[in-house]
């Protein structure tokens, strides 16, 4: 099991992580900087579909945590599918650039229990959530008991494009756009403290294959799979040495640990199209309405360096 030091340990911030997982892809790696910074307690890791659907998702978590030899967080399996969007009307949206789970063979429905996990342990413990995945289970938990907005602290979004084109159609970032009507609630809500991480930010923090191959020659027991995902998979630079890989996910992470890699942000109400067409699942700058503190600028060395000495010692 991972050893921190008794103090440390005591000023852990207790932290839920909301997400979709594939084999060990920006979640999994979200999830390894958090725990290798030793700054959060995780308290729970709820699985919703996204990138994969929801049961493989599931397993991808918790060998996550096997590997980082992490034996005491609760993984709950949540949302199977979107609230509205289904594959039939993704094929119909063609061409995307990633359709995530809905190119994929959806597995038997399992009983999900993520959704009363999160209300339960926010009623009983209020605390910060990391959403990283499509938002699904934080907009089935607030609908299913909408006091619990005052019990996230802060909600941390990795997702949307305000000012930028998207990355699944021209104008929707994967996760708002594979479950739009869940962004729209939650960025609707009232929830006091809502911070969007979105591709804004995440096109600007890019690495290249250094980054890539101090990670791999260094210690990490992850740095085998890591090797295989990032250098074959996406971006695949052991196929192109020239590759770029982006900060999505874990430029989310990185921002928790150290909020100063952000440098320029700005409060916005939002909410995001949810009329199936050419714009679904855009973010939209609402007259008024909640706000949602939106990140416009990052320090880009200072975000990677942090990535790469985390995964790298």
């Amino acid at each position: 099991m991972l050893l921190l030091p008794l103090m440390l340990l005591a000023a852990q911030e207790p932290i839920l992580i909301d997400c979709d997982p594939g084999k060990f892809t920006d979640d999994n790696v979200a999830i390894a900087m958090l725990i290798r910074s030793g700054k959060f307690k995780i308290a729970g890791i709820t699985v919703v579909a996204g990138n994969v659907w929801a049961n493989e998702g599931l397993r991808n978590a918790r060998a996550t945590l096997q590997m980082m030899d992490v034996e005491d967080v609760p993984v709950h399996l949540g949302a199977q599918q979107p609230l509205r969007h289904t594959a039939e009307m993704a094929a119909k949206e063609k061409p995307l650039e990633f359709a995530g789970a809905f190119d994929l063979r959806r597995p038997r429905a399992e009983k999900e229990t993520a959704v009363d996990f999160l209300i339960e342990t926010l009623e009983k413990q209020p605390m910060t959530v990391l959403a990283i995945g499509p938002l699904t289970n934080i907009a089935q938990a607030l609908q299913k008991k909408p006091s619990i907005a005052s019990k996230i602290k802060r909600l941390v979004i990795m997702g949307g494009a305000v000012r930028v084109p998207g990355n699944s159609n021209k104008t929707a970032e994967f996760n708002f756009w594979f479950d739009p009507e869940a962004a729209k609630i939650v960025l609707e809500s009232q929830i006091a403290d809502k911070v969007l991480v979105g591709l804004d930010v995440c096109n600007q923090a890019v690495y290249g294959k250094p980054v890539f191959d101090a990670i791999v020659s260094g210690k990490a027991p992850f740095r085998h799979i890591f090797r295989e995902q990032f250098g074959y998979g996406y971006p695949g630079f052991l196929k192109d040495p020239q590759a770029k890989g982006f900060l999505w996910d874990e430029l989310a992470a990185a921002y928790l640990i150290d909020p100063s890699v952000i440098t320029k942000s700005e409060d916005l109400p939002l909410s995001v199209d949810e009329n199936f067409g050419e714009r679904y699942g855009a973010v939209q700058i609402r007259p008024s309405g909640p706000l949602t503190k939106v990140m416009l600028q990052v320090d880009s060395p200072k975000a990677t360096k942090l990535y790469s000495e985390l995964l790298t010692r």
